[in-house]
């Protein structure tokens, strides 16, 4: 009764809100959508917000997709303007919101796509424009596809660190990083594979909206950089314009239709959807989302989003979630590299437990690997985008040995034991053979049973996921072929395929209650943006290697450009 009273209240609120809000002209009619994609799109709202940290708003990447979608249906909206510069996202991003603006184009909008200088994410996601624009004296900053993994062992070794490590599977590459200074005949093997893949998505996507021959788009993409004329004759561009020159032609072709700012849409359309939300009775779907480095303990939160996601934090979720009559399905979004093996299955123990009550679909961002997928294997069906970088199923275990360093600053350590292994959790003591053995023998432990749960997960036979195993990333797309996932597809449609597993229509609006939820700036923790902030290159790892003995982690600083 008390419930009804509140919501009723509320619909009252927001419908008198509204007719205020036009009286005073604040609800200004709109036929062009103006939209700056840049920055990387955070996948969750800042956890704190702290204007004096984070200088400027970012826009959240749900937010993205969710007022694209609504322009997509919007009969008001003829046409978008879209200035894209300095993306600083990963591949999978870029293939989803590619997509949403395809959709727009479908729904007969005029996309434009302006750029001062682009690079090849800014120009995989401007191909899909109906127009695609170019400063004219920018440059088409496009030259292939590289990769870099970075080595620490030279910079351990001149500290004083000795990391002694074991892995399980050929490619499991992480613990080379610590030990190698460069790559190792089956981590050059799959970084080439990688890269091979991910490239070759590139130049048929290109290839099919620039309507041109897939050989010769990739000889010019990998021909560059270009002048802005050189790329204009090459058939890689439309035009050579100024932002305003472009933004008025856009603007005189669609009858001056005025122009409304993404910001101001979104908020504008936010509003119209709560209203709804309170005149009907909703399905509500959970988000849950794992970002960052999977650990035992609170998840660590800067100003702008998780840096680490932590075992404790989003178990209370998980249990809530399930127990929950409200929450029909959950959608798990997974934009993670792995890390603590012991947290990565205690993650899949409570999303395993929600499933038995409920849907679980599972969406893969840029990166959900080792531990990362080892958590999404518990959903179906399980997405993830071309482009998106996955799998890993390997082990790697060991410790950070610290005795020269300690000798350098003059620090010395007495041990008094009783028990045969010291050397397992002693940050002084090097691994004895007796010691390595066991230390590899729970590795081969964890690896087995981590391959069992992928089999069980994806109704595979386990000699199959061994195949695919022994620690190799793919690539979305090699991992559609090899079935460690079921479709090619971003967060938006896993969340229609929720909607699908409760017999909603795609097209049906639900409430869409996310996890983690901000808190308030008193709960900031102990360790703020520590140990995984961006202090130093070693520091993460560092404190990584010395509070984890089995980690199911990617490999380390893997980045394509």
């Amino acid at each position: 009764m008390l419930r009804s009273l509140v919501r009723g209240l509320r619909l009252a609120y927001w419908h008198l809100s509204e007719l205020v809000l036009r009286i005073l002209g604040r609800r200004p009619a709109y036929g062009i959508l103006k939209l700056q994609l840049s920055g990387d799109f955070p996948e969750h709202a800042a956890s704190f917000r702290l204007p004096w940290i984070s200088g400027h708003h970012r826009e959240e990447y749900l937010a993205l997709l969710t007022g694209l979608r609504w322009a997509r249906d919007d009969e008001r909206v003829r046409g978008v303007f879209i200035r894209c510069s300095d993306l600083q996202i990963g591949w999978a991003k870029v293939q989803e919101i590619r997509r949403a603006l395809q959709a727009l184009r479908d729904a007969g909008k005029r996309v434009w796509i302006y750029s001062p200088q682009a690079g090849l994410h800014e120009y995989l996601l401007a191909s899909v424009a109906e127009k695609v624009i170019l400063a004219p004296s920018g440059t088409l900053e496009v030259s292939g596809l590289s990769s870099e993994a970075t080595f620490f062992a030279e910079a351990l070794d001149k500290i004083g660190v000795d990391a002694e490590v074991v892995q399980l599977g050929k490619y499991k590459s992480a613990a080379e990083s610590f030990t190698r200074s460069d790559m190792s005949p089956a981590h050059r093997e799959m970084m080439e594979s990688l890269l091979g893949d991910l490239f070759e998505q590139i130049v048929e996507v290109v290839a099919g909206s620039r309507s041109l021959d897939v050989g010769r788009t990739k000889e010019l993409l990998e021909s560059g950089p270009f002048l802005a004329e050189q790329a204009r004759q090459s058939g890689l561009l439309d035009a050579l314009q100024y932002e305003d020159q472009a933004e008025s032609e856009l603007h005189k072709l669609l009858e001056e239709a005025p122009f409304i700012e993404f910001g101001d849409y979104y908020h504008r359309r936010q509003r119209a959807a709560r209203r709804q939300m309170l005149s009907r009775k909703l399905a509500t779907i959970g988000l849950v989302q794992i970002v960052g480095t999977i650990k035992m303990g609170e998840s660590i939160t800067g100003p702008d989003g998780a840096n680490a996601t932590g075992l404790d934090s989003v178990a209370r979720d998980l249990v809530s979630l399930r127990e929950r009559d409200d929450v029909a399905a959950v959608v798990l979004r997974v934009a993670s590299p792995g890390g603590s093996g012991l947290a990565s299955d205690l993650l899949w123990r409570e999303l395993r437990r929600i499933r038995e009550r409920k849907p679980v679909v599972v969406s893969f961002g840029d990166v959900a690997a080792s531990g990362g997928y080892y958590v999404g294997v518990t959903g179906s069906p399980l997405l993830a985008e071309g482009g998106t970088i996955t799998g890993s199923i390997g082990v790697v275990a060991g410790k950070a040995v610290l005795r020269r360093l300690y000798d350098r600053l003059g620090v010395s350590k007495e041990m008094v034991t009783q028990g045969r292994h010291p050397g397992l959790q002693s940050d002084y003591l090097s691994l004895s053979d007796d010691e390595r053995r066991l230390l590899q023998d729970h590795a081969e432990h964890f690896y087995q049973d981590f391959v069992s749960k992928v089999a069980a997960g994806r109704a595979l036979p386990k000699a199959s996921v061994e195949a695919v195993a022994q620690g190799r990333v793919w690539t979305g797309r090699q991992a559609l072929r090899a079935g460690l996932i079921d479709q090619i597809g971003g967060l938006q449609r896993a969340i229609d395929e929720a909607k699908n597993l409760l017999g909603v229509a795609a097209e049906t609006p639900v409430v869409l209650e996310t996890f983690p939820k901000p808190r308030p700036i008193w709960h900031l923790p102990r360790g703020f943006g520590f140990p995984f902030g961006h202090t130093s290159v070693l520091q993460p790892w560092l404190q990584f290697v010395t509070s984890e003995r089995i980690w199911a982690l990617l490999p380390i600083r893997f980045k394509f450009f």
